[in-house]
């Protein structure tokens, strides 16, 4: 009686954990439902986001859908891909890029109006030294910065960075 007891449990155990997880099922460089027209400067609007979709079918584009819908972008880079077992849940985490659409104006404690927007380059201090970097992306309170070289990439709070020249 113990043995089957002990038995239904594990097969319990086994079902429960087997429905509630996902699966992880690759990873991608990059992954769009849209043709990428290699003519525009796309930027990095937002980083590390998580979409999941639940549908019959087409989750996955549906994922990717509501990930470049909520943030304005075109595509996905660096994306990773997580399915429920059953194959009706989808989990899509990446970076959304797309067309930065707006500049930026920072008004800063001396009343001074400095403008930044994509390809400006910027100051900033990480561990005590000074870094140039050149802006790639722009947020409501953050900018993504590109550095170094291997191309680093860093979000900074607007008062963090200093532009140096366009």
């Amino acid at each position: 009686m113990k043995n089957k007891n002990l038995l239904l449990c594990v097969i319990g155990l086994t079902l429960l954990t087997s429905c509630g997880s996902y699966v992880r099922i690759g990873d991608l460089t990059g992954i769009s439902n849209r043709n990428i027209d290699n003519s525009q400067n796309y930027v990095l609007l937002e980083r590390d986001v998580e979409a999941i979709a639940n549908s019959e079918k087409d989750a996955l584009e549906q994922a990717v859908d509501n990930m470049t819908k909520e943030f304005e972008g075109e595509f996905l880079r660096n994306a990773k891909i997580y399915v429920k077992s059953n194959g009706k849940k989808v989990k899509v985490i990446g970076d959304v890029w797309g067309i930065q659409k707006t500049n930026v104006n920072v008004t800063t404690s001396a009343n001074a109006n400095v403008e930044l927007k994509i390809g400006d380059k910027i100051v900033f201090k990480r561990k005590g030294d000074i870094i140039d970097g050149k802006i790639i992306g722009l947020n409501s309170d953050s900018v993504i910065v590109e550095f170094g070289k291997r191309n680093k990439k860093i979000e900074l709070k607007y008062d963090d960075v200093t532009k140096t020249e366009q």
